[in-house]
């Protein structure tokens, strides 16, 4: 066996061996030329969501020499709005899936190397987008707070869910109409999110409140969304005649307290028809006497 080390240079990604042997009685057939090379890119990369927080990516091997093989691929995952690093792992295939546990990112950009004897490959990238429409809100609360002659306010509550990559809403807009009114209130609210240490950021829930007329039928209209689209609305129906409180008027009462004049009126009014009753009856009497004479 003949072995033996050459020196590359670091510029080269190609190099061809040639090799032949000979002795005093001349050269022997030339054996078959031996060929090294670094790596060239991989192709074809693809990626898919697989059950809502698992991503999926797949590659073509380059084409190589049986007697230099691929070894392993050097993958590389960053988050393509942000381009800071999220993972780097080697893959003895040409698949790997990981668990996002971070549904924010819904951009990534894959850098895959292929390695083998001479080291690191060609690298080839490619960048996918997740982002899908977000789900409709799942259910909301609404009350009424204030009153005043001719309006309220309605207080609303809205939660936020993230289910599945690329899910997640930028915002949310509320409409309130009304059917006598039209259009009484018109808010886009940007969603807010908590960064608990080493946890999945979590969506806050969207609060807020808005004045509206009395004694009227009106809707919610509430949707999200991001830069995929907009989810199908979700509709709140507000009844903004609330129950009349029962409210006491005072009956008029009579007054107890007679004043000294009505007194005196009262009592001359009694003089006067004791009066008239006295002369009626002088009266009477002496028309019966006198009868009585004739």
């Amino acid at each position: 066996m003949i072995t033996g080390v050459i020196t590359v240079p670091i510029t080269l990604n190609t190099f061809i061996v040639n090799v032949s042997l000979s002795n005093s009685g001349g050269d022997f057939l030339s054996t078959p030329l031996f060929k090294f090379g670094f790596l060239g890119p991989v192709t074809n990369i693809n990626s898919a969501v697989k059950n809502c927080s698992t991503i999926g990516v797949s590659w073509t091997a380059p084409m190589v020499d049986d007697r230099v093989p691929i070894q392993y691929y050097i993958l590389r995952t960053y988050d393509a709005i942000t381009g800071s690093l999220v993972n780097n792992v080697s893959v003895y295939d040409t698949s790997y899936q990981f668990v996002n546990n971070n549904l924010l990112i819904h951009h990534y950009t894959y850098v895959i190397i292929g390695v083998n004897e001479l080291g690191e490959g060609i690298s080839h990238n490619e960048t996918f987008s997740y982002e899908r429409v977000p789900r409709s809100v799942s259910g909301t609360g609404s009350n009424l707070k204030t009153f005043n002659q001719m309006t309220a306010t309605v207080s609303y509550n809205i939660p936020v869910t993230l289910g599945c990559i690329g899910e997640a809403p930028e915002n949310a807009t509320i409409i309130i109409w009304c059917n006598g009114a039209g259009v009484v209130y018109h808010s886009i609210e940007q969603v807010k999110y908590l960064y608990p240490v080493e946890n999945a950021p979590k969506p806050m829930n969207i609060t807020g409140s808005a004045s509206v007329p009395k004694n009227q039928q009106c809707n919610m209209s509430i949707a999200f969304s991001n830069g995929a689209g907009s989810s199908e609305p979700f509709i709140l129906v507000i009844n903004i005649s609330p129950t009349p409180s029962v409210s006491v008027t005072p009956s008029p009462t009579i007054n107890t307290d007679i004043p000294e004049l009505t007194v005196f009126i009262i009592a001359g009014i009694a003089v006067i028809l004791v009066l008239v009753i006295c002369i009626f009856i002088i009266f009477t009497v002496a028309l019966s006497i006198n009868s009585s004479l004739c």
